[in-house]
């Protein structure tokens, strides 16, 4: 009988090399784990000196799907598919389900479509989940009207033209791959 546990379904870009090329190419692959407990990981933190003089740490617990997935997990995985493979470039959760029936919570970054969708009418976000052609940019806007519905408003018709140029760059330059992000200087403000 197979194990059950969580199936991530996930996608994205990795480098190849052979003998007489190099470049990229797309991937999509499911992963199989017991638990999402598997990812989480531990920081500690300097917080300075007790009266003793002995070091204090303060130490945190978090998720790290992605990050474990693409330096650790996908590389084992990929290189057994694709002979060519040499390192991954990026890789995108598509969604993280459960085989054994048990509700995930999940944070906003790590939500399929389908829970996104959900999520957005549950709480009467002003967004339409079909207008995203990519799940992280969908994901980036729920998260942003979270924090700050009224900056994210006052944004988003901005942040939709700048998609709207890059979809068309990409189409008019014949590119499969997405683009870098863009980096604001100022968090919740765009400049023209």
């Amino acid at each position: 009988m197979a194990l059950k546990g969580i199936c991530i379904k996930t996608h994205g870009r990795y480098y190849y090399r052979t003998e007489s090329a190099k470049g990229t190419k797309p991937f999509e692959i499911s992963v199989r784990a017991a638990s999402i407990e598997m990812f989480r990981e531990t920081a500690r933190k300097y917080t300075g000196t007790d009266d003793n003089g002995n070091a204090k740490y303060s130490q945190r617990s978090f998720l790290n799907i992605r990050g474990q997935l693409k330096k650790r997990l996908l590389p084992l995985l990929l290189r057994k598919k694709f002979p060519d493979f040499a390192r991954v470039r990026f890789v995108i959760i598509d969604e993280i389900a459960s085989e054994t029936g048990e509700k995930l919570d999940l944070p906003i970054d790590l939500r399929s479509r389908a829970q996104l969708t959900q999520l957005v009418k549950a709480e009467k976000i002003p967004l339409d989940p079909k207008d995203y052609l990519e799940i992280d940019e969908l994901r980036h806007d729920i998260r942003m009207y979270l924090q700050e519905p009224e900056t994210f408003l006052r944004d988003k018709p901005r942040l939709d033209k700048r998609r709207q140029e890059e979809r068309a760059f990409m189409e008019m330059n014949d590119l499969e791959e997405t683009l870098p992000p863009v980096i604001d200087k100022t968090p919740g403000i765009l400049s023209d």
